[in-house]
Formats: structure tokens, C-alpha cells, sequence
């Protein structure tokens, strides 16, 4: 996935994201509402808040994202091995 823009070479890296915009990449999922993101540019990294709307991403956001991936990963292993779907 390779998007080459006009300015590409003409602009200076920070400049681009701040007049076109950031062209983020999901590098995260954390669960169903919440991914991390990462700027193919400038390397800026976000995360979705409550509204669902991008935020940079801070060192405690990334340890509340870290808590829930690990809460959901617990959440699926309890589910799938403790709680099996019963065939019918």
C-alpha cells in the first residue's frame, strides 16, 4: 500500500502531515472500540478516545490500552476454554 502524493520529495516530512494531513495505520487492535494508530509520516502515534475520535497517544493512554488488551486477551481464553459453545 504505497500512496504517493504531489508533494512527495517537495516538503519536508513535518510539514506534509500539517497541510495534508496524517495518513494513520492501524498498528494495534486492542479490542472491538479501541485500536492504536501510527502516522506512516511523521511516526505519530494515537489512539481512538470514548467518542471515537483520534488522540496522541500518551504513556498513560498506552498503559489503559495495555490493561484492556490484556483484560480482553483474559476475557476470550476464559470464554473459549471455560465456557464452550454446546453443540446442538
Amino acid at each position: 500500500m504505497n500512496i504517493n502524493y504531489l508533494t512527495q520529495g517537495m516538503v519536508k516530512k513535518n510539514y506534509r502531515c500539517s497541510i495534508l494531513g496524517h495518513r494513520f495505520v492501524e498498528t494495534k487492535k486492542i479490542n472491538f472500540h479501541f485500536s492504536e494508530y501510527e502516522c506512516e509520516v511523521c511516526r505519530l502515534q494515537a489512539t481512538n478516545d470514548s467518542r471515537g475520535h483520534k488522540i496522541t497517544l500518551t504513556s498513560k493512554l498506552k498503559d489503559i490500552n495495555e490493561t484492556l488488551f490484556y483484560l480482553n486477551l483474559k476475557k476470550q481464553f476464559i470464554n473459549k476454554f471455560y465456557f464452550p459453545k454446546k453443540e446442538q
